[in-house]
């Protein structure tokens, strides 16, 4: 492989023309591409790199030097759509984001698939890379839909895409399995958990198209991470600005703030174990901040409404926008990791980061922590929606130091379990079977 095309959500690294940082939110996809990144630089320290990323206002072209040292041609594509999506607050719609990207898959003039559809036409072209890989359904929508309208000219580039996430994508997910199992074009679809593959293979699509590449980490790297962020007395820096409690254990929440995450069922959780110890000393805190979905605008001030409703302000703390080391440092202090999530999580790198920290983890049993969760033996699993259950288990590793040991070390061995090496064998694998299905089909015309 000499060079790729990575659609991507968001990516970190350095603008050598403004000398700037580019900085991004710490989400799984950011984590996942740059994961991805890493392998391959080890694997191809000579590919030819390009990106593109969403969310800017306009179509934008610049050389990114990456942190795993590729220089990329990098195109910023608008998906914020002033006046179809948005209003004039800059708050995104929910139901015209569902009318538009959902419901609309099948119309031929929906104005946003055929403004993206021509921003990632553009992108593709100037990059002229033949192989496309594309983190999540929008990029792979907009990719097919460009080689629909004829946007692509002589570019036929072989496509994997990457499916992350599946809740209310029901539309979506039908349009990319009837045109890949019709196999008018080289696509190949990878499923980070067995519950995604699980959602593709429900559509029809034969196996042989979808190929089950779990989420991989660097341990390694994270380790070091955790040890700079101990020495460089991020934790410190964290308590002080948040007012945190000298004393305790913390049971640490570190996610995006949407309300799928289930906040609110963890700060209902810190309630009742309010009530129930009143005396003991804990508290929880929620990472995340700065993450809000566009759908959701409101949803940090619902919760701190939410905590002030139900007296918890000594125990439950909303933390302030934090950097890479100060969350790092919050997985090496915390007692207790949970992660509710109302939805079920696609993998969940949250948890595999805690884990890896030796933090034994608390999450809802749907989805991705199923793979790698053995209730009792690696972590604990609670059904979602269901507070007064996550309360008990809460206070019952609050109450063991022992078991907290135990799951923690079974949980760290099972997390080291999901390398980036298997995880870039895996994607250089969906890629190389995308390029004979391109070679297979040039071959036919």
């Amino acid at each position: 492989m000499d060079s790729l095309h990575v659609l991507t959500y968001d990516i970190r690294g350095h603008v050598p023309e403004t000398g700037q940082e580019r900085r991004a939110r710490n989400t799984g996809i950011v984590t996942h591409t740059h994961q991805i990144l890493a392998g391959l630089a080890r694997n191809h320290p000579r590919l030819r790199l390009a990106v593109c990323h969403t969310g800017t206002e306009e179509l934008t072209r610049y050389q990114l030097r990456t942190p795993e040292r590729f220089t990329a041609l990098t195109h910023g594509i608008p998906t914020r759509f002033p006046g179809l999506l948005t209003g004039s607050d800059g708050r995104k719609d929910p139901q015209a984001v569902h009318r538009y990207y959902e419901a609309g898959i099948d119309d031929p003039d929906n104005p946003v698939w055929n403004a993206l559809a021509r921003s990632y036409a553009t992108a593709l072209r100037a990059a002229g890379v033949p192989m496309v890989l594309a983190q999540g359904l929008n990029p792979l929508v907009s990719a097919l839909k460009a080689a629909d309208q004829g946007l692509l000219r002589d570019l036929c580039p072989a496509i994997v895409g990457v499916v992350h996430d599946t809740a209310g994508m029901q539309q979506r997910l039908r349009w990319v399995a009837e045109r890949v199992h019709s196999q008018q074009d080289p696509v190949r679809l990878v499923a980070v958990s067995p519950a995604i593959r699980d959602d593709l293979l429900a559509t029809g699509l034969p196996r042989d198209m979808v190929r089950l590449v779990p989420n991989g980490i660097d341990a390694h790297q994270f380790r070091r991470r955790l040890h700079r962020a101990v020495d460089s007395g991020a934790w410190e820096r964290v308590c002080a600005r948040n007012r945190l409690p000298g004393q305790g254990p913390m049971v640490l929440l570190s996610a995006r703030r949407t309300p799928w995450k289930g906040h609110d069922d963890l700060i209902r959780a810190a309630q009742l174990l309010d009530v129930a110890r009143p005396r003991e000393r804990w508290f929880v805190a929620i990472n995340g901040a700065g993450m809000c979905e566009r759908t959701a605008p409101d949803f940090e001030r619902y919760l701190r409404t939410r905590i002030d409703s139900l007296g918890v302000q000594h125990r439950v703390f909303l933390l302030d926008e934090l950097e890479a080391d100060e969350v790092a440092a919050c997985y090496a202090h915390a007692g207790i990791a949970a992660h509710p999530s109302r939805q079920a999580e696609p993998f969940g790198y949250s948890n595999i980061e805690a884990m890896l920290a030796g933090v034994p983890v608390v999450a809802s049993a749907h989805g991705g922590p199923l793979a790698y969760i053995e209730h009792n033996r690696s972590g604990v699993l609670v059904p979602p929606f269901d507070p007064p259950t996550l309360a008990e288990q809460l206070a019952r590793l609050l109450d063991d130091d022992r078991l907290r040991a135990q799951l923690a070390a079974s949980g760290r061995a099972s997390a080291r379990r999901f390398t980036t090496a298997a995880m870039t064998a895996g994607y250089e694998a969906a890629l190389a079977d995308a390029q004979a299905a391109a070679q297979h089909l040039e071959a036919l015309t």
